[in-house]
Parts: structure tokens; sequence; C-alpha cells
């Protein structure tokens, strides 16, 4: 069965039932669609949360949603057509963790179905259609969350304290450069309808979007965060110049403009595999600096210094203290910190350099409206 078969699927697949009608008071019942690499990061926050009940999963592969439910203590039904996991009554969030394209059906399926829903990043592969997810969720009256889970480790978060405290003063300007080796080749396999081509999905187009919205939507979440304006100004280069059977762009470079006056030059390379990654902050009475080890603050004429301590930070699973976000916001506690605006922001600088690049012009905030 292919994954567009998946997608297609008709009729109840679900292939055993567990215990999944034994779920505790207060507890928020789980459906976890794909069972993959992202998958497994949720499986390990649920294992630590009393708070959750998986009652049940979905994936392509058999073996895989059984190592899953094993893991569970064999409690979850399992479904090879997400669409029956989504009508479970048994299931009250459904947890998507799939490849990028399949993002607007299984969300905007999921919340017409009255589920509250936790979405991997990128919310979707295009704007109309972060929108329109968007606009489903408002219309249904669910919490949506889009998985950037780097919010919630220690240096993003710190970072996110020091630029609020005024440490540096104004924000200016940021600089962020990333560096890694190319993708697992044992990663999902998509085939494109059209050509037949089949490579890993993040290769794809069709199936990803771009490197930029695979891979450097968690700096992009960061920055828009830290910047609080949106996008006013794009210009960005980029090309495939070392892998030759991507679609999807190795190198990477783009200057940003937010409405605020601050800027943002990004740049990524995929085949500088061990090279430590750079950020810059640049506010106008100082500089915060890290690469991958500790973070450093330059001030008042010295440099290297130790910035004011972290504080009011739990050391916990990043993926733990999203989930706990997320049910805070299904409560009314407040709307979830990765709600869908923060998302399409995060997306637009992804969207815009895409846009930049193949096109070949300033892409501008009047791109998107």
């Amino acid at each position: 069965m292919t994954r567009r078969d998946w997608m297609t699927a008709a009729g109840p697949m679900a292939l055993s039932q567990g215990l999944s009608g034994q779920v505790a008071e207060g507890q928020r019942k789980i459906g976890l669609i794909g069972n993959g690499n992202r998958g497994t990061a949720h499986l390990s926050a649920y294992l630590k949360m009393k708070e959750i009940q998986v009652t049940a999963l979905s994936d392509l592969d058999g073996a895989r949603m059984d190592a899953y439910n094993s893991k569970l203590g064999g409690s979850a039904t399992k479904y090879i057509d997400w669409r029956e996991l989504i009508k479970d009554r048994n299931v009250d969030v459904v947890a998507i963790a799939v490849p990028n394209y399949l993002h607007p059906e299984m969300a905007i399926t999921a919340l017409r179905a009255g589920k509250h829903v936790l979405l991997e990043k990128p919310i979707a592969i295009s704007y109309p259609l972060a929108r329109r997810i968007q606009a489903e969720a408002a219309k249904s009256g669910k919490v949506l969350a889009i998985g950037m889970q780097r919010r919630y480790t220690s240096r993003d978060h710190h970072i996110q304290q020091l630029v609020d405290s005024g440490v540096i003063g104004k924000l200016q300007y940021v600089n962020i450069a990333e560096y890694r080796g190319d993708w697992s080749p044992k990663g999902w396999h998509y085939t494109d309808p059209a050509s037949g081509r089949k490579a890993n999905w993040r290769f794809m187009k069709k199936a990803t979007g771009s490197t930029e919205l695979e891979f450097s939507v968690h700096a992009f979440s960061q920055v828009v965060q830290l910047v609080k304006s949106p996008l006013a100004r794009c210009v960005a280069s980029g090309a495939t110049v070392h892998y030759k059977d991507h679609e999807t762009r190795d190198i990477c470079q783009g200057l940003i403009d937010f409405e605020n006056g601050v800027r943002f030059s990004y740049s990524f390379c995929l085949f500088s595999q061990g090279t430590p990654g750079t950020t810059v902050i640049v506010g106008d009475q100082g500089t915060l600096r890290y690469t991958e080890g500790e973070i450093l603050l330059d001030s008042g004429g010295r440099k290297g210094r130790k910035p004011p301590e972290h504080t009011g930070f739990v050391d916990e699973q990043a993926e733990v203290q999203m989930y706990r976000e997320f049910f805070a916001a299904i409560a009314g506690k407040g709307e979830s910190a990765l709600n869908a605006g923060l998302a399409i922001e995060s997306a637009k600088i992804a969207y815009a350099i895409e846009m930049a690049t193949e096109q070949n012009r300033v892409v501008t905030g009047r791109d998107f409206a």
C-alpha cells in the first residue's frame, strides 16, 4: 500500500482493538498519525506524561505500529487508514507527524471532526494552504498548535528571555548560519504521481515544499518570536549545487527586513557536516552570540561575558513542555504559544525565500496580502 493509497483509502481499516476505553479521568485521549522519526519523539513524550492516554495509532507500516503499541502496553487501536483514526470517538486530540504535503488534508479533516490538533511543522507547503488550515481552526473553535518544539529548549528559552529583558537594548539585527550533512537515506521515499520518480521525500518539492520549510523553519520561528513584527521584504539566492539528485536546495542565503526595521541575515549549507552553526543577535546596547556552546554577551566594551542567569525554565524534554502548553490552551488557559499565526509568520520567511530565489525578484509583504 502506497502513501497515496493511505490518503485515499475508503472504509474502516482498524488492525486491532486494544484497551483504549480504559482512560483515566482528566487524561487527554490522543491519536497519533505517523509513527516514523518525528512520531518517535512524540511517543517518548507520551511515555513520560500521566495526563496522556494514547488511544489510537495510524501508519502504513503495521510492524512499526506494533512496536509503538508494545511500548504503550498494547492499549491503542491501530489503523492503516488515518481517516478512521480521526473518526474514532475515543480520540479527542489528533497529533499529526507525517510528511509536509499531507498536513492540510489531515489537519482540516481532524478539525472538522471536532478534534484538537497538534500538527508537526511546517504548517503547510504553501501560504494559501496554511491560511486554509488557520481559517478552519478558527471556524472549528478547536485548538491548533504547530509542533515547533525548539521553543522549549533551554538555549532558545534563555535567548528569548535575554532579548525580552532588554539586556542588549533595542533589537536591530540577527545573523544565523546553519550547517549539516544530507538527510538520512533511510527516510521514507515519496513517489511523484506525475513522473513516477521515487526519492527521499525531503528531496522532493511536492512532498516537502522546500528545505527552508523542512529545516530552517525552526530558526525562523525563533527569529519571529524575537522580532515580533511581520516580514516586509526579502531577497534570496540558493541552489542545489552538491546533491544533484535533490529538487530541494542544499545551499541558501536570504536577507529579510521586518516592518519594525530589524534585519535578518540567514544562510545554510547541507554539505558541511560537523561544522558548527553560528547565531549573532545584535541590539543597540550589546550583542548575544553562540555556536554550539554557551551564550556569550558583548556589551559595554567587554566581550565574551556570561549573560544574566537563565531563570524560570523547567529542564524537561521539549516535546513534553510543548504538549503541556497545548493542553493548557485546550483547558482555556490562553492561546497556544505555537498557534497558527506564529507558524505562518515563521513559514512566510521560507515562502519568501522560495519565491525570491525561483522568481529572481524582491518579495514583499504585499505578496502575502
